[in-house]
């Protein structure tokens, strides 16, 4: 695990270098320039998660877009030392929430040859007045743990989790995720560019989709967009 005390974005500092090994990790104090999905800017507060994992694809592993669904398990898998598993969640795509509210967010990004994973999480404080609500773990009563040690936690659960889908194919991996995730069988809003679809949240696809069952009992499947519940 390398460590700087400050860095632009941990996703951009792996993807500089393009020398350094599948499975290199990189975490910091700081970032000063942290983005989301979407470009959205992400806030830095002193004491949270700001780490990153180059992937290269291995013998055995299925389409990189499955990766998000590698990391967010990984990821619960890792705070749940920490955090009474049934507290935490995961959104679709790439969230994970403490109580309902976004505690930590995953963004994937390619690069030549490799996907770079970066995971953000609110160990220690969050931004207030953002345009989606969020928490931290001091917020819901959870004393803070230091974010070396929840990197170096999740480095091994997310290379087992790897390993898992790798050798077993999506479906434990799948499996996994929907054993955590948030609005199953509810009513979401799914929004995607111009188009918004409205349904019951009623699975993931093999491929991971978000399966929503429309009010004419046709399913659209999800691949791409943002979900909200109603």
């Amino acid at each position: 695990m390398i460590h700087l005390p400050t860095v632009g974005s941990t996703n951009d500092w792996l993807a500089a270098r393009p020398e350094l090994a599948d499975g290199t990790w990189v975490r910091a104090d700081i970032q000063t320039g942290g983005r989301g999905r979407r470009g959205r800017a992400w806030v830095s507060v002193l004491g949270n998660l700001f780490a990153s994992v180059v992937t290269r694809p291995q013998a055995g592993e299925g389409p990189a877009p499955q990766l998000s669904f590698v990391a967010a398990v990984a990821l619960a898998r890792a705070l749940d030392r920490w955090v009474a598993p049934e507290r935490l969640t995961l959104k679709w795509p790439n969230d994970v929430l403490l109580d309902g509210v976004k505690v930590a967010g995953i963004l994937l990004e390619g690069g030549t040859g490799a996907t770079i994973i970066g995971f953000g999480v609110n160990l220690a404080g969050h931004p207030e007045g953002v345009e989606r609500p969020a928490t931290s773990l001091p917020a819901a009563g959870i004393a803070a743990p230091a974010a070396g040690d929840v990197a170096e936690r999740l480095a091994v659960t997310f290379a087992d989790a790897r390993a898992d889908w790798r050798d077993h194919g999506f479906a434990p991996v799948r499996a996994a995720w929907l054993g955590h995730a948030a609005g199953l069988g509810q009513r979401l809003e799914a929004r995607l560019g111009v188009d918004t679809f409205s349904g019951v949240f009623t699975g993931l696809a093999p491929d991971g989709a978000l399966l929503l069952t429309l009010a004419d009992a046709s399913v659209r499947a999800i691949h791409a967009g943002e979900v909200f519940a109603l």
